[in-house]
């Protein structure tokens, strides 16, 4: 998945406190309704990962084709095609760029 600051979100509260620490708010996008037990997989495996409980909503966008993107603590994680698609766009134009 690559990592890219958000643009263009609707704002989610950063963080906030709870009785054993902090938490963070993030979003899961996917192309089609997720399982409860996928939710829980992603959110777990944030939590690994930034070291923090993490609460999740989850919102539907079909354009991004198959795959997840979610967004938190300031930065996006794009593993949808759509996004994959688009990196290879922005790799191809820029090769074409360099060699101008």
């Amino acid at each position: 998945m690559s990592e890219e600051p958000v643009t263009n979100t609707v704002s989610v509260p950063e963080e906030e406190e709870q009785e054993d620490g902090r938490f963070l708010y993030g979003r899961i996008t996917s192309g089609m309704p997720l399982s409860v037990a996928a939710r829980k997989r992603i959110t777990q495996r944030f939590e690994e990962i930034l070291k923090t409980h993490v609460k999740m909503s989850c919102r539907i966008d079909k354009s991004l084709i198959a795959g997840i993107r979610v967004e938190i603590n300031g930065c996006s994680y794009d593993g949808s095609v759509l996004g994959q698609l688009k990196n290879l766009d922005k790799m191809l134009t820029r090769h074409d760029e360099e060699e101008l």
